[in-house]
């Protein structure tokens, strides 16, 4: 199944042959490409972007600041096929670099450009910064603080759809990385669980309540001249910590935390037992709470590529290598040995769900149709989840207002019954509107909370239910 004995050629440089005219680029939600595609290179290139999400350049005011910001670039791989005239649309894949490492780690040293040759599919490997944790970091200064999750989520997803010739939709996107990026893939997809339908990771950390973890990310703030909260915020696991400590930023952005978030998602992730400890620990613990969430996952373990199934399901599919090390010797077979299983996806993607469920820190969020908005006192994690077009709950604190997926008749007329979060029972008559969304009248969950989720004083949550049915 895995492939450890990785042919030579993948560490060798790509050399296109197809020659093709120069393109020109649309600037996209605030992202600006400073150069063109170049002729001379027409599968392999680089982009380097303005954006004031990292590195702000013209025609953004430049950063000030001393924390360590590289330039806002991406890798772009095009298939051999996509300047032979079929004007063919691509699924893409999203391929996240690890700590201290950049946009350029995956074809300089994982073959990534040979491995994906004779694919049908356009590879983006975006600068995550290598010490970036894949986040808008907690840290509060006008031009001091990078925003990774705004250009990779919110700018650079987008401008891949209108610039290249991408399927544009879920069903045609995946997001995969090493280590750091490992950790960034499971989370973005996570937290955007209606923007990828595949997600893998190669010895990624994927528990940010693991303390040596934490001392990773703190020792990444020290190294990007800023602090040690400066990425996630102060942590603590004591359940006495002062009120300023930030552990919901953590956990707002931990696979672990958010596992459920994944179920639509199709999920592999890899990492070795003896040379890779630690990141073994941490997927142990992601395999107990993928588990404990209901899915049916399977275990493969691993010696040399030779894998026997020890716990057979359905998925998603973890996979331990007892020889694996923290290096592309493992990372690049990895690699080679999701992408079939990838495009397969991509040949049969599921569909979106109907039911689902999402949790967010976010004080308005959205997943598959569906918006929140959040009236409350304090930041805390609150859930969703999504029985049909009939039902769905939102469990937290204060008050909320719900807008539905385009799931219903324009225009006509349907009952919103809402029983609260302390078993008071309300109906409205509420009108689809032209999208076919209803928004539901406040939806009252329960008292604010006091202090912010994690800060040492115990919340208190509260369940509301929303019934639709047509009049």
């Amino acid at each position: 199944m895995i492939r450890p004995a990785i042919l030579l050629g993948l560490l060798l440089p790509f050399a296109a042959t197809s020659s093709v005219r120069a393109q020109g680029f649309v600037d996209v939600n605030g992202l600006h490409a400073l150069n063109e595609r170049p002729p001379t290179e027409p599968r392999l290139f680089d982009v380097t972007f303005a954006t004031a999400a990292i590195d702000p350049k013209d025609p953004f005011p430049p950063s000030t600041g001393a924390i360590e910001q590289p330039e806002a670039r991406a890798r772009i791989l095009l298939p051999a096929s996509y300047d032979d005239g079929q004007e063919l649309a691509y699924p893409v894949l999203y391929l996240l670099h690890g700590g201290t490492g950049s946009y350029v780690d995956w074809t300089a040293d994982g073959g990534a450009d040979v491995l994906a040759e004779d694919l049908e599919l356009i590879v983006v490997m975006p600068e995550g910064g290598g010490k970036g944790w894949y986040t808008d970091w907690f840290v509060r200064e006008a031009d001091d603080t990078p925003r990774y999750e705004t250009f990779h989520i919110h700018q650079l997803v987008r401008w891949i759809n209108v610039n290249l010739r991408t399927r544009g939709t879920r069903e045609g996107r995946a997001i995969a990385g090493l280590s750091m990026g490992g950790f960034g893939a499971l989370s973005y997809a996570a937290r955007h669980p209606d923007l990828f339908v595949a997600a893998a990771s190669f010895s990624g950390g994927l528990d940010m309540t693991y303390s040596p973890q934490q001392l990773i990310v703190w020792a990444s703030g020290i190294g990007a001249a800023a602090d040690a909260n400066a990425i996630f915020g102060p942590y603590n696991n004591e359940p006495l910590w002062a009120h300023n400590a930030q552990q919901l930023g953590y956990r707002a952005h931990n696979p672990v935390d958010l596992v459920e978030n994944l179920g639509p998602v199709d999920l592999t992730y890899y990492s070795g037992t003896d040379d890779d400890a630690q990141i073994h620990v941490v997927n142990q613990r992601f395999y107990a709470a993928v588990a404990a969430a209901g899915f049916d996952p399977q275990r493969s373990v691993c010696t040399g590529g030779a894998c026997t199934v020890v716990e057979p399901g359905a998925g998603p599919h973890y996979i331990e290598e007892t020889l694996a090390n923290h290096s592309f010797t493992w990372w690049s077979p990895w690699l080679a040995d999701w992408l079939p299983h990838l495009m397969a996806v991509f040949a049969a993607p599921p569909p979106a769900p109907i039911a689902f469920t999402y949790t967010s820190a976010d004080d308005d969020f959205a997943a598959f149709g569906y918006e929140v908005s959040m009236l409350r006192a304090v930041a805390e994690l609150a859930t969703l989840v999504v029985d049909g077009p009939e039902s769905f709950t939102l469990d937290g604190s204060g008050e909320a207002e719900v807008t539905t997926a385009p799931l219903y008749v324009p225009g006509a007329p349907h009952s919103v019954a809402i029983e609260d979060g302390q078993g008071v029972a309300t109906e409205y008559g509420v009108f689809a509107d032209a999208n076919g969304r209803i928004t539901t009248p406040l939806v009252v969950l329960g008292p604010d909370n006091p202090y912010q989720q994690y800060q040492g004083a115990p919340a208190t949550f509260y369940t509301a239910t929303v019934s639709i049915a047509p009049l």
